[in-house]
Parts: structure tokens; C-alpha cells; sequence
């Protein structure tokens, strides 16, 4: 990336940004030069909390259907 190309997210500066946003979004890091503090949790709409609560309930009632199913 020492010419100045990053591949799907561009070349030149526009570039980089975009790919410095995407890592920092995907595995944290420092916010670079300026900007970028506050909460980077559900960036781009969606809902919930991220607490991973609506999968272990799906997968309750998955588990539930299917004891009713065999013992039915």
C-alpha cells in the first residue's frame, strides 16, 4: 500500500480514509487525526444493544419447537 493504492477502497487520500475507517470500525484502534470518538457500536443503522440477546432467543424457541416435535 506504499503507492497509494488500497485496493476496493480507493487510491489517495479518499482512500485511505475509507480504509482507515472501515479497520477502525471492524477492530477498534486509535481515532486518528481528529473526529472520530463517541460510541462505534451499530454503525449504520440496525437496532439492538449488541448484547447478542435475539440469537440465544431463537435459538431457545428453535430448541423448544423441536422438543415439542419429538415428543408430539
Amino acid at each position: 500500500m506504499s503507492n497509494g493504492d488500497y485496493g476496493y477502497f480507493g487510491k489517495g487520500d479518499t482512500g485511505y480514509a475509507q480504509y482507515m475507517t472501515a479497520f477502525n470500525r471492524n477492530f477498534g484502534g486509535s481515532s486518528g487525526g481528529g473526529g472520530g470518538g463517541g460510541n462505534h457500536n451499530n454503525n449504520g443503522g440496525g437496532g439492538g444493544d449488541g448484547s447478542g440477546c435475539g440469537c440465544l432467543i431463537a435459538i431457545a424457541v428453535v430448541v423448544v419447537l423441536i422438543l415439542i416435535v419429538l415428543d408430539g
